[in-house]
Formats: structure tokens, C-alpha cells, sequence
């Protein structure tokens, strides 16, 4: 069929339904070409899995995400809300250090152009000998020489062990950046997904493997901005509104039902998370194979708990990796404006998902005692589970990944769990959400 533009002024009914960030993205650029997109989010906070919450009058994020430099996507989109990038993030060049009770694992780029940044890194990284740094730069030839692609796909203690790395690098090294990234223990995470993210955190730019810090707390640097810019263009966007059927006639959506509105819709983007995603699709009976797909997957919690000491405390370069202990990150919140709140992060499945909260907490607490004697005790904690806060990242995953777009009926998909080569990342669902809208605009104009 020819191709003609579209008439803006008749903007199809077109509901965006997750306002996590896979929905804020979609919404923000079907509103930046023209359209007056409809988003519908179930909770009373936007950003999803990835948002601020308030407790005891103090402003926090569900959990600590941090941003990094090859989050194009992402970085593009805040340009598209007029954002500057100086104004939500500290740039800063990587630096890891990881404590063990032995001594201290550092990793450092240097101001060099790419790939000397990651050369001069290794070459001068601290607490690794000269036979453990030969060991992982064989690995990284390996995975420049397979161009960062693996089939089939294994997990990553296999295929770290097929290469020789040793316990202790593992420790130091490789495990905390995959728990990191993908949320998934060694020995079940998918290696794949693992070298797509050491591919684009690690090559090209020597700025795509900077640490950005967040300046703001989550809310204010997308969903806020998104939804007034989403308003601006004439779309709506409303929360405490839970999508709970959709009606199919004609073989294409033709309504949805929340718990406020029964609303007409032409197209309808499903930004919910994969569970929900399922959920719909199953009542709605429609046939796909994204059900099937959708049934194998599973899921990982993050616990985070924020501990307020005196403003005077800090952590050097803002982040501390531990090992041997059930904290595995500690992130000073000072670059947010919080000084003396520090995140300590517990990733993945482990026993202390069995732990009721005052146990855990002081179990934290302790380990951080431990690490830092001299710090008083924290004046205030706030413990937050998310038992469901990424998709388990195993093995093959990308195998059953569906494609974010139409999967027929005029229903769109877009989520970090979709087939973005990314675990479960900020990027990953910003890149879902303009790849989907790009999809549907093109759809439209086609018409």
C-alpha cells in the first residue's frame, strides 16, 4: 500500500498501558511525532520498577540503578525532553573497587582513547597479580575474537571456567559486574546477554563505559518530565488506573476496560510488566506465541536497604563492591543530594529472601560494621524488597525473548523483557519503548 503521512489532527486512539520507563518512552515519542497518546498506569507513582517512593517524609528510589555511558537510548531520549545530561548525572570514568577479606580488587579506566582506556585498566588494576591479569586479557580476546556473539549459549560460570578463570578472579571481577548487570547468579546467567553488555559497557567510545551517578532521584529524571511533555503534545496520562480486559472485534482491539474508564482504542501498546503482560493476553484468548513464550519466564528479586548515617560519612568514589558477605554493593547517595545515605544492595535469589526484616537489616548493618568500624550507628533504615524486580536472566534466555512490536490485532509489546539483547536495565526498556512507537508510527503512516 502507498505510503502517506498521517493527519495529526485525527491522532488514532492509541493507549499506552505501563508507565514504567518502556511506557514513558513509547508515550514521549508517539507524542514527539504528533500523536496524542493515552497512558494508563496502575500505580499512583509513574516509573514502574524504577521509581521514587516517599517513607517517613523522605524521598527515596525503589532501588539504586545506575546509569552508564552506553545508555544511548536512554541518554537519547532525555535529549528529546530537552534534558541536559550536566543537570541529572555525574560523569565520572569507571572505577570499581571490590573489598574481599584479603584485600582490595581496583579497576580504574584511564582518560585514553578506547581500547587503550580498557588496556591501561587492567594493566595497572589493583590486587590482581600479573598471571590473573594475563588470565582475564586471554578471556577478553576470546570475546573480541568471537565478536561478543556465543552459540549456544551457556552460563556464565561455564564459560568463565572453560576459560580458566580462577575462584578468586571470578570473586573480584566477573561476578560482581554480572550480578550487577544481570540480576542472575553465575552458574544460572546467560553468558550471552552477559558479552552484549560487556560489549557495549567496554568497546567502541571510551565514554560508554563512564559511570553516570544520578543527580535527582528516579522520578525526576524521566517520569516527570516525561508526562508534562506527554501533556504538553495534548496526551493524557493517568495513574491508579489498572488496565483489566481488552475486547477484540474484527480481529483487531477495539476497547479496554480499566477500573475507571471503558476506553475505544485502535492500537494498544502493553508497557506492563511480563506477568501481567501474560496475564491480559490469556483472558483477552488471544493466540500468539508470546504466551508461550511469556510462560517460561521467571523471576529475581533486589533487596535495598538505605541506611541514613551522619552527613559527614561517605564512601570513596561513591561505590564499594563486597564479596563474602550477603551485601555485594554499597552506593553513596550524595551525588543525589542525601549525603550520609548510604544504599547497600543484595541482587538475585539467595536465603535472605527468607528473612524477616529486622534479621536482614541487622544482618546488613553488621557486615557493614565490619567493613567500616569506625562509623557510627545509622540514625534511620529503610528496607525494600522488590521480589519481583527483574526477570531471571538465564541461560538461552534470549532464545524465548519475544520481539517488542504487533503481535497481531493491532496490540503492541514494549518491556525490558523483550527481545532487546539487554537484561533487565533502564536501557533495555527505554530501548523497547521507542523501538515499539517507532514501529507504530511507521504502521500508521503506511496505512
Amino acid at each position: 500500500m502507498k505510503k502517506k503521512s498521517a493527519d495529526k489532527n485525527v491522532s488514532p486512539d492509541i493507549v499506552v498501558a505501563g508507565g514504567g520507563w518502556a511506557g514513558l518512552a513509547a508515550a514521549v515519542k508517539l507524542t514527539s511525532a504528533g500523536y496524542k497518546p493515552r497512558l494508563i498506569e496502575a500505580s499512583p507513582t509513574l516509573g514502574g520498577r524504577a521509581r521514587s517512593i516517599t517513607i517517613d517524609n523522605k524521598q527515596l528510589d525503589n532501588g539504586q540503578h545506575i546509569f552508564l555511558g552506553g545508555y544511548k537510548n536512554t541518554l537519547e531520549l532525555l535529549h528529546l525532553l530537552q534534558l541536559r545530561e550536566s543537570d541529572l548525572f555525574l560523569r565520572k570514568p569507571l572505577k570499581l573497587t571490590v573489598r574481599n577479606q584479603s584485600n582490595n580488587f581496583q579497576i580504574k579506566a584511564a582518560r585514553l582513547p578506547s581500547p587503550f582506556h580498557m588496556v591501561f585498566a587492567l594493566a595497572f588494576a589493583k590486587g590482581l597479580n600479573i598471571n590473573d591479569k594475563w588470565i582475564i586479557s586471554q578471556c577478553w580476546l576470546k570475546m573480541l575474537a568471537c565478536r561478543f556473539k556465543l552459540e549456544p549459549d551457556i552460563t556464565v560460570l561455564d564459560y568463565l571456567t572453560q576459560h580458566k578463570q580462577s575462584d578468586y578472579i571470578i570473586k573480584v571481577f566477573w561476578e560482581p559486574l554480572c550480578l550487577g548487570a544481570l540480576n542472575t547468579l553465575t552458574n544460572l546467567a546467560s553468558m550471552q546477554v552477559f558479552l552484549t553488555v560487556l560489549q557495549k559497557s567496554f568497546t567502541g567510545s571510551n565514554r560508554n563505559s563512564n559511570i553516570l551517578l544520578a543527580k535527582k532521584c528516579l522520578g525526576d529524571i524521566l517520569p516527570i518530565p516525561a508526562t508534562n511533555y506527554i501533556r504538553s503534545g495534548n496526551g493524557i496520562v493517568t495513574t491508579n488506573e489498572r488496565l483489566k480486559n481488552i475486547s477484540i472485534q474484527d480481529n483487531a482491539v477495539h476497547k479496554i476496560e480499566t477500573n475507571k474508564n471503558n476506553l475505544k482504542v485502535q492500537h494498544l501498546i502493553l508497557a506492563t510488566p511480563f506477568q501481567q503482560t501474560l496475564s491480559l493476553l490469556l483472558s483477552a484468548h488471544i493466540e500468539t506465541e508470546v504466551i508461550t513464550q511469556l510462560q517460561k519466564y521467571s523471576q529475581e528479586p533486589i533487596v535495598t536497604l538505605y541506611l541514613q548515617y551522619p552527613a559527614v560519612i561517605q564512601i570513596k568514589d561513591d561505590m564499594l563492591g563486597l564479596t563474602d558477605t550477603l551485601t555485594q554493593w554499597l552506593i553513596d547517595r550524595k551525588s543525589c543530594g542525601q549525603p550520609g545515605l548510604i544504599a547497600a544492595i543484595v541482587s538475585a535469589r539467595g536465603p535472605h529472601m527468607n528473612m524477616d526484616k529486622t534479621t536482614l537489616t541487622q544482618a546488613i548493618i553488621s557486615e557493614i560494621k565490619t567493613q567500616f568500624p569506625q562509623w557510627p550507628d545509622p540514625e534511620a533504615s529503610y528496607l525494600i524488597r522488590e521480589k519481583n524486580a527483574t526477570f531471571a536472566c538465564f541461560n538461552e534466555i534470549n532464545h524465548q525473548r519475544p520481539k517488542s512490536g504487533n503481535i497481531g490485532h493491532n496490540i503492541w509489546l514494549a518491556g525490558d523483557y523483550l527481545d532487546t539483547s539487554l537484561p533487565a536495565t533502564i536501557e533495555g526498556a527505554v530501548s523497547s519503548g521507542l523501538e515499539c512507537a517507532t514501529k507504530l508510527i511507521q504502521a500508521i503512516e503506511e496505512y
